[in-house]
């Protein structure tokens, strides 16, 4: 298993990863007909798109690979809130490679790359409510649930997300060591 930096040729490689994701992870929370029809689509536009936006100096996307297979990936904003800190944007897996440490690895080394770039700067991110695989994953990892609110998915509809925040990341970006 390895981590490298993200390349904009990883672009496709990338919205696949979210796409089925999504699929995997979303079923109940976003359409069955964005689900099962035009995610890929929405995910390659809106990746490709992401990889040629200015300001890279603030955002990390992170692959988590095996051999030259990109099974996972993370892409986070520093700065993004005066508050909370930097946002965790994505974090995808695989479906089938879950459980099998690479989101503690991408998490623990963007807690990292956080801590070097702006130190003592928190960390969060958004997950839905309904998603409660990915909510069991980030309090295992020390992320506190520090409120609700209604967002708006990509197929306009409004559902109830949780932000789970890092106050602290020195720990997070320890647990790997």
């Amino acid at each position: 298993m390895n981590i490298r930096n993200a390349e904009h040729s990883d672009a496709d490689a990338i919205a696949l990863i979210h796409a089925e994701s999504w699929r995997s992870s979303y079923r109940g929370i976003l359409s069955n007909e964005l689900l099962d029809r035009a995610v890929w689509d929405e995910r390659r536009s809106f990746w490709q798109k992401r990889m040629r936006e200015p300001g890279t100096e603030k955002r990390l996307i992170l692959l988590a690979c095996e051999k030259e297979e990109v099974l996972g990936f993370l892409c986070l904003y520093l700065d993004a809130d005066p508050r909370w800190g930097a946002l965790l944007d994505n974090l995808h897996i695989v479906p089938g490679m879950r459980g099998r440490g690479f989101g503690k690895m991408l998490m623990s080394r963007s807690a990292a790359w956080v801590l070097q770039q702006r130190p003592g700067l928190g960390m969060y991110l958004w997950v839905y409510e309904q998603n409660f695989e990915a909510r069991e994953f980030y309090e295992k990892l020390g992320g506190l649930q520090e409120e609700t609110l209604l967002k708006r998915t990509v197929d306009g509809k409004q559902v109830p997300a949780l932000r789970y925040v890092w106050r602290d990341l020195h720990a997070l970006a320890d647990s790997i060591r």
